[in-house]
């Protein structure tokens, strides 16, 4: 195992050694205690712990979801957190992924007077984020597709009952209740629907496909050796979403 650490690490600094610009931008939405404005944050501190070590810099930006992937499609930016496999076309994807999504609808039970998990999606107007395409990885139910700005706008659509429910992370429902003041969470039910797990995506080029191939690498280091449980323990995140037996 030993072996295969050191392995990994001088891997690494090969990949390392050919990029010449040793700033990494990294752009995100922005997500409570994972993506903070501020650069602090769980993700970000994964990503911190991949590349730093190597002699990088890495710098974060934040902005909405759609957007982040467009600047990295573009190669204005190098990475963008976190998408669901194969969710963009022209990006490259790594074969870890860093955390896991509880997908959850939030509804009222005044409209939806049975839940039956996804089969409640038939025949329903669904809500999510502009740029979110929750539909490639939910069982094929017919259902409409209404984008919103912003999880606020689209809380306020349930409760006006102009669409059946919403669908995103269980934790940014949550959130989005504490900071919208007018509609009462009293009145909506929020149901886990799956998990997704989230990855990195990379810019399709020669730097890409090296920051990626660094990323791998370096990520699975960092979860056998502990650091990354360590990580999530320090943030006392909900669940950890890898079976691995780390060393000491």
């Amino acid at each position: 195992m030993t072996g295969m650490f050191l392995f990994f690490l001088s891997a690494s600094w090969l990949n390392a050694e050919e990029l010449e610009n040793k700033e990494i931008i990294i752009v995100s939405e922005s997500w409570a205690y994972a993506t903070e404005r501020d650069g602090t944050g769980l993700y970000w501190d994964i990503m911190r712990q991949v590349y730093e070590p190597l002699g990088y810099k890495v710098s974060y930006f934040t902005t909405n979801y759609s957007r982040s992937a467009y600047l990295v499609k573009n190669q204005k930016m190098d990475i963008f957190l976190g998408s669901y496999i194969d969710e963009q076309e022209n990006i490259l994807y790594p074969r870890w992924h860093f955390d896991a999504e509880q997908v959850a609808a939030a509804y009222k039970p005044s409209v939806i007077k049975e839940w039956k998990g996804e089969e409640s999606l038939q025949g329903r107007t669904i809500g999510w984020v502009k740029g979110y395409g929750y539909d490639e990885y939910l069982v094929k139910f017919n259902f409409a597709i209404q984008e919103v700005k912003n999880r606020r706008q689209g809380l306020s659509l349930v409760d006006s009952e102009r669409i059946d429910m919403l669908i995103d992370a269980y934790s940014e429902i949550e959130e989005a209740f504490e900071g919208n003041n007018k509609v009462d969470r009293r009145d909506f039910a929020v149901a886990v629907l799956t998990n997704l797990k989230l990855y990195p995506g990379f810019s399709d080029s020669e730097r890409g496909e090296t920051l990626r191939d660094i990323y791998d690498e370096r990520f699975e280091l960092l979860l056998y050796n502990g650091e990354i449980a360590a990580l999530f323990e320090q943030y006392e995140w909900e669940f950890f979403p890898f079976e691995v037996t780390h060393s000491n």
